[in-house]
């Protein structure tokens, strides 16, 4: 009964993380309001942009049951994140930050595939509230906490200027110092390696298919994104294992 709960919690918190992922693209431009596209654009036709700045795919902006699909499947995600995060933790503050982190992971997965865009204000609200939230759940010393932020920031900030912002982007550097801050040290590093794994296979398995000649950049957001709920919740066991298996032997 409590999975189910937590289920449906989540559910409703994908579909208002859908939405203000399309509130915060209209913002800058890049899509229209999600009132104005529900009543101007007629059934199976795409809404005006209004203006955008950048093209905005058809899985995204496109007709409405393609629009709904995109914020069904985000909703679907939250929800079993929700769940799962209540089987690994249980009813705790563990859990409730993990559900703040899900929050935050799908809304800038959402942004970030849709229009590269890891909205300041996302970053900002859910950084305050992670802020406030960690010190009370976390079993670590904070300054674990605050060496992963600096630490993982400052490792996505060395190569953006290296490649002059052409190979990372501020918002990646900004989204990983608030993962760092929940994930800590050495955790930030998993789940760094975890997300430029997953990137790259992503990168190379779209390269294969031809896809997306459009566009030839890769969003890393949600490659972070997707690296850090693994570690939040199986990293201890993961660090474990490797110093275990890999270090002793």
């Amino acid at each position: 009964m409590r999975l189910t709960i937590y289920f449906v919690l989540g559910l409703a918190a994908g579909y208002a993380l859908a939405y203000l992922a399309r509130v915060l693209l209209a913002r800058r431009g890049l899509l229209a309001p999600p009132q104005a596209a529900a009543a101007s654009a007629p059934a199976g036709e795409p809404p005006e942009a209004g203006g955008a700045k950048a093209a905005v795919p058809a899985w995204y902006a496109g007709p409405t049951r393609r629009r709904l699909a995109a914020d069904s499947a985000a909703a679907l995600l939250t929800a079993a994140l929700f769940a799962f995060m209540h089987l690994r933790f249980g009813f705790s503050g563990v859990w409730a930050v993990g559900a703040l982190l899900t929050a935050l992971c799908v809304l800038i997965t959402i942004t970030d595939l849709a229009a590269r865009i890891i909205p300041n204000g996302a970053l900002l609200v859910f950084g305050v509230l992670l802020l406030a939230a960690v010190p009370f759940a976390s079993p670590e010393p904070l300054w674990l906490h605050l060496l992963g932020a600096v630490c993982g920031s400052g490792i996505l900030l060395l190569l953006a200027i290296l490649s002059s912002g052409r190979g990372m982007g501020m918002g990646d550097v900004k989204l990983l110092a608030v993962l760092g801050w929940v994930l800590g040290f050495p955790g930030v590093l998993l789940a760094l390696f975890f997300g430029s794994i997953i990137g790259l296979l992503a990168g190379l398995l779209q390269q294969a298919s031809g896809g997306n000649k459009k566009r030839k950049t890769i969003p890393f957001g949600p490659y972070l994104a997707f690296g850090s709920l693994i570690v939040y919740m199986y990293g201890k066991e993961i660090i474990d294992w490797y110093l275990t298996n890999l270090i002793h032997h």
